[in-house]
């Protein structure tokens, strides 16, 4: 038996399952680390089932790779988009297993093993995986230090055949002791960047700027030269979007004068042109974020139907978790002041899933942590 298994073996248990709901997802982390803390959870390892519209998989380009080993001090340096990866490259996470919406497709089916460490020269943290995911965020290194693997295994759930859903349980094979992790975004989903300035569409015109081109050859060296590139690319639109929302202009800007500075520049006479028209000010980090999502497509958009949604609670979800192990602990996210799941549908899809969490495991009254929250 490996220290892994003895360490499980001598885990302490709840009385009853904890469901802790929260507003933005990586909010979720401080009860996975308080239940390590308390030895509900092994010290490295645990597996999180992760039902969302999003992976959240993505790693903040300036995180450095000593500050995910600090603990709790790690906490506050996290967004809803990148809370997972940093967890594993504590070791607290061993394997994550993303089911997704037939509408979010940001990676393949299927499972592979990711190594997550620090750049050897800057001490970011980076990963080795190739897929566009990682590469559109310039994210890729194959030389990594204080290295640390996890499985990603991504499949969709969907369908309201039992048999079909109860094989996802069994392929996905999930091994106790896990979190349960359910983004409300899930069941309906939406785009906030889609309606910014829809009458000018910029969420359209913003690809051009933000876009990319992935390397024809996929070897090392091409993927490093692709990253450094692309690097660059972010780093001057992030330095133009920043200049814009301090001053509203580019006229004194003092950085290089590029095709990239030209096209920003166009764009920032049109969106002012359209805010002007509808007597505001233009939200350039606003628009800077939304351009940060226009690699691989866009983000998902899918707005769910009130019988859609039910049908995929009460038959998907209630199907799935009546075949799988109970949980070590649940996490819920509402995702909607991000604008994510939709406001005039979240109370409802909140309180069926939670309705049908109760009936498939032995839980505890939910902890409404966004209610006690403050900006």
């Amino acid at each position: 038996m490996d220290n892994l298994d003895l360490s499980k073996t001598s885990l302490k248990q709840f009385k009853k399952i904890p469901i802790y709901v929260v507003e933005e997802h990586n909010e979720a982390l401080q009860f996975i680390y308080s239940a390590i803390g308390g030895k509900k959870l092994p010290l490295e390892g645990t597996t999180l089932v992760h039902l969302d519209a999003h992976p959240d998989m993505l790693i903040d380009r300036k995180l450095k790779g000593k500050d995910v080993r600090s603990g709790r001090k790690l906490l506050p340096l996290l967004q809803i988009e990148n809370w997972i990866v940093p967890a594993a490259a504590a070791g607290h996470i061993g394997r994550v297993v993303w089911l997704r919406p037939p509408w979010a497709k940001q990676f393949a089916d299927g499972t592979r093993v990711i190594h997550v460490g620090d750049h050897p020269v800057t001490g970011l943290l980076r990963v080795d995986s190739k897929e566009p995911y990682y590469m559109s965020d310039a994210l890729y290194s194959a030389q990594l230090k204080n290295k640390r693997k996890f499985l990603l295994t991504v499949a969709e759930l969907s369908g309201v055949d039992e048999e079909r859903i109860k094989g996802i349980s069994q392929d996905i094979d999930v091994d106790e002791p896990y979190v349960l992790d359910i983004d409300l975004d899930f069941f309906s989903t939406a785009n906030p960047f889609i309606n910014l300035y829809k009458h000018i569409e910029l969420y359209d015109r913003l690809e051009p700027i933000f876009g990319f081109n992935l390397p024809q050859l996929d070897d090392e060296e091409s993927c490093e030269n692709f990253c450094a590139s692309r690097e660059q690319h972010l780093e001057e639109l992030q330095n133009l979007f920043e200049h814009l929302e301090k001053s509203g202009d580019l006229i004194n800007y003092e950085g290089p004068k590029t095709n990239l500075y030209h096209k920003v520049n166009q764009l920032k006479e049109v969106v002012k042109a359209e805010a002007e028209r509808l007597g505001e000010q233009p939200d350039w980090w606003m628009i800077f974020a939304g351009g940060c999502t226009r690699d691989q497509g866009g983000l998902p958009h899918y707005i769910s139907t009130q019988e859609e949604i039910k049908e995929c609670v009460t038959k998907t979800l209630k199907v799935f978790l009546k075949h799988m192990p109970p949980p070590v602990l649940i996490t819920v996210a509402r995702s909607t002041e991000d604008g994510y799941c939709p406001q005039d549908q979240i109370n409802f899809i909140q309180s069926i899933v939670l309705q049908i969490i109760k009936e498939a495991y032995n839980t505890d009254e939910p902890v409404f942590h966004y209610l006690n929250s403050v900006d």
